[in-house]
C-alpha cells in the first residue's frame, strides 16, 4: 500500500518456501536478504552474490522475490538510484519483511548449540596467539595510562577499596545458589581474600558473634580449587544461541562492587570518556548513526565475539600503571571454565565472558583506547593528555558498537584486528548512506529500524512472556504506521485476555497505545481523587526465601541508599525470569 507494489507473488513464494524449508526460512534465510541489501547500499550497487539464497531475473541482477520493491531502490543495472528517485518506503518494506522474525526468541538446534560452544573454545585459542607490533603496544599503553588516570582519579596506587559496595545480581550462579541464599557464603577464594578480606566484605561486622562464626567456617580455596565459571548456551535466535559464563557467588559479588564504582566514573567523571563511553544510554550512538547516514562523517563498527576476544594480556597491559586496581580486578576474575558436554575445565585466556559484571566496563574502555591509539599512531603523534582528548572527540563506544570518523574507519578496523578483535564486516558501515548502531538503523537520516517480533504469538494465558511481548509488538507496529498488522496482533491477544484498555505510554496496565495518548477508565479512586483503570498488570513471581542473622544484616547494609519498595526482601525473593498476570485496579 505504501509503495504501490503488488506483493501477491511474493506472498506465494513465502508460503512455498516456509512449507519446504520450515520456520528457518523466516528466521535465518530471509534476514540474509536484508543483510545483502544493506551491504549493497554501502557499496552503491546490487550483486547476486549479496543474497545467494534468492534467484535473480533472467535479464537483471535484482532478486525476483520482492522484486517490485527492489526496482524502487536499484536501477536495471543494479546501481543504487539517486536520492530523488530511491524509495525509502520500499527500503523499509524489504527490511521489515526480512527482519521481522530475525530476532525471534527461539532455542537453537542441538547442532547449532554445539557449533556455538565449539566456537567459544576456538576463539579462546585465537585469543591466546594474537600478535601486535611494538609501536602499537607502546602507544596503547601510554594512552591507557592517560585515560585510566582520568577514570581512577590519579596515577599509581592512590585508589583503595573503601569505595566499593559489593552486591549480588538477580540471576543464577555457578554453584546454582539463588536469592537470599547467596548471602550465606560457603567459600571465599584465597585470591579474593588477598585483596578483599572476607571480614571486611563478607560479613556485616566482624565483631558480631554470628559474623565470627561465619568467618571461622568459611573455606578459602586455592586458585586450583576455585569453582570455575559455568559456560551455558541460552536461547537467543534460531540461528545461534547466546553463550554466557555464569560466575561463582563470591566472584560475582565483588565484580558487581567494582563495576558499580567504576561505571559512573567512566560515563560521567572522566573528561576523556564522559559522553563517549556509555553503558545505559544508547541515544548517543543512535543520533550519531543517524547523522552519519545523512552526512557521511561517522562510521559504525560492530565487533564479533567482542567479549571473548579481550585477552588477559591486553587488560593487564592496559592497567599496568595502576597496580592496585589491576590486582583488585584480576582477584575477582575467574580463571577456568566448565564447558557443556566436557568432563574437565579449561583455563581462560580471555579476560571475561558475558556474565561477568566487569566484562562490559573493561572491554568498552579497551575498545575506546585501541581506537584512540590507532588514530595517534597513524598520524605519528606522541600520546599526551591534550592529544588523547583531541583524538577521542569523534570516538563513541557502547558495548561492542563503536563509532569513529568514516575517513579513519578502514585504518581503525585494521588496527583493532592487530589485538585480536574481529570486526563484523556485515554490520559495519562507513560508505554509502546506511548506518546501524545500538539497535537503530538509518538511511540518509531517516529511521528505517524494523519492528521485531521477539516471541511467537501466545496461545494461552499461561504464556505470560508471550502475551507481554505480543502487546509490545502490536504497539510498536502501531507507532511504525503498520496499523493493519497491529490490529491483527491485537486480535490474537484479545482472544486470550479479552478486550484490553487504551493506555498512555509507560502505563503499568497492559493495553493499546495511541497517538492521542488516550486512556480507558472504569472507576474513580476516592483515596487518590483521580480516575482508575482495571486491567492486567505484570508482576514477578516470588518464593519463600527467609534470611536472618548476620547474613540478613549484611544484605540490609548493602541496600542502604538504594531505592527499593520490597518490604519482604528478607522473607521472600523474586523467581528470576518468572512473571504472572494479575487483574488489578491502578
Amino acid at each position: 500500500m505504501l509503495c504501490g507494489v503488488n506483493p501477491c507473488r511474493d506472498l506465494i513464494e513465502v508460503a512455498r518456501r516456509v512449507e519446504n524449508e520450515g520456520e528457518s526460512f523466516l528466521t535465518i534465510t530471509l534476514p540474509t536478504l536484508a543483510a545483502g541489501l544493506e551491504k549493497a547500499l554501502s557499496e552503491g550497487r546490487w550483486s547476486p552474490a549479496h543474497a545467494p539464497a534468492f534467484t535473480s531475473g533472467k535479464r537483471r541482477s535484482l532478486p525476483r522475490f520482492l522484486g517490485g520493491f527492489f526496482d524502487q531502490i536499484f536501477d536495471g543495472d543494479g546501481r543504487c538510484r539517486s536520492e530523488n528517485t530511491l524509495s525509502i518506503d520500499s527500503l523499509n518494506a524489504i527490511r521489515q519483511t526480512c527482519r521481522v522474525a530475525s530476532r525471534l526468541f527461539l532455542a537453537a538446534s542441538p547442532v547449532r548449540v554445539k557449533r556455538a560452544v565449539d566456537r567459544f573454545q576456538a576463539v579462546e585459542l585465537e585469543v591466546r596467539c594474537h600478535a601486535t607490533t611494538k609501536a602499537y603496544v607502546d602507544t596503547f599503553n601510554r594512552v591507557s595510562t592517560i585515560v585510566w588516570a582520568g577514570i581512577l582519579g590519579g596515577p599509581g596506587d592512590c585508589h583503595g577499596y573503601s569505595g566499593y559496595r559489593p552486591r549480588h545480581g538477580g540471576g543464577t550462579t555457578a554453584e546454582s545458589i539463588l536469592g537470599n541464599d547467596k548471602y550465606h557464603f560457603r567459600e571465599w577464594p584465597m585470591r579474593l581474600e588477598s585483596e578483599f578480606p572476607f571480614s571486611e566484605f563478607g560479613v556485616s561486622n566482624a565483631l558480631n558473634d554470628d559474623a565470627e562464626d561465619r568467618i571461622r567456617s568459611i573455606e578459602y580455596p586455592l586458585p586450583r580449587d576455585e569453582t570455575p565459571v559455568k559456560v551455558v548456551p541460552v536461547p537467543k535466535t534460531a540461528k545461534t544461541p547466546r553463550i554466557i559464563a555464569i560466575e561463582p557467588v563470591a566472584m560475582q559479588y565483588m565484580q558487581q562492587g567494582i563495576a558499580d564504582w567504576v561505571r559512573p566514573r567512566i560515563e560521567s567523571l572522566c573528561r576523556f570518556t564522559s559522553g563517549h563511553v556509555n553503558f545505559r544510554d544508547q541515544k548517543v550512538n543512535n543520533q550519531l548513526a543517524r547523522a552519519g547516514s545523512k552526512g557521511g562523517y561517522y562510521a559504525t563498527l560492530d565487533l564479533s565475539d567482542a567479549s571473548d576476544r579481550v585477552s588477559c594480556k591486553l587488560v593487564a597491559s592496559m592497567l599496568e600503571a595502576f597496580p592496585a586496581f589491576r590486582r583488585q580486578v584480576f582477584a575477582c576474575r575467574s580463571t577456568r571454565a566448565n564447558l557443556p558436554g566436557r568432563n574437565s575445565s579449561i583455563p581462560l585466556r580471555k579476560f571475561a565472558s558475558m556474565g561477568s559484571a566487569l566484562c562490559f566496563p573493561i572491554e568498552a574502555v579497551a575498545f575506546f583506547i585501541a581506537a584512540i591509539s590507532s588514530k595517534l599512531l597513524r598520524r605519528g603523534i606522541t600520546p599526551s593528555p591534550r592529544e588523547v582528548f583531541r583524538e577521542s572527540r569523534d570516538i563513541y563506544v557502547y558495548g561492542d558498537d563503536i563509532i569513529v570518523s568514516a575517513h579513519m574507519a578502514p585504518l581503525v578496523v585494521e588496527d583493532l584486528e592487530l589485538f585480536g578483535f574481529k570486526v563484523n564486516a556485515a554490520k559495519s558501515f562507513w560508505t554509502g548512506k546506511f548506518r546501524e548502531s545500538c539497535g537503530g538503523d538509518y538511511y540518509d537520516g531517516v529511521d528505517v529500524t524494523p519492528v521485531y517480533c521477539r516471541r511467537k504469538l501466545p496461545g494461552h494465558k499461561a504464556d505470560v512472556k508471550g502475551i507481554v511481548s505480543a502487546v509490545a509488538f502490536a504497539n510498536q507496529l502501531y507507532w511504525a504506521g503498520l496499523w493493519k498488522s497491529a490490529k491483527m496482533v491485537r486480535l490474537e491477544v484479545e482472544k486470550i485476555l479479552g478486550p484490553l484498555p487504551s493506555v498512555a505510554v509507560h502505563d503499568q496496565v497492559l493495553g493499546w497505545e495511541s497517538f492521542s495518548n488516550a486512556r480507558s477508565f472504569q472507576g474513580w479512586s476516592d483515596d487518590w481523587q483521580r480516575p482508575k483503570s482495571l486491567g492486567y498488570v505484570v508482576v514477578p513471581t516470588r518464593r519463600t526465601d527467609v534470611i536472618d542473622g548476620d547474613a540478613a544484616l549484611l544484605k540490609c547494609l548493602r541496600l542502604v541508599g538504594i531505592q527499593t519498595n520490597d518490604s519482604q526482601h528478607l522473607l521472600t525473593s523474586v523467581r528470576y525470569g518468572n512473571l504472572a498476570l494479575k487483574r488489578r485496579w491502578t
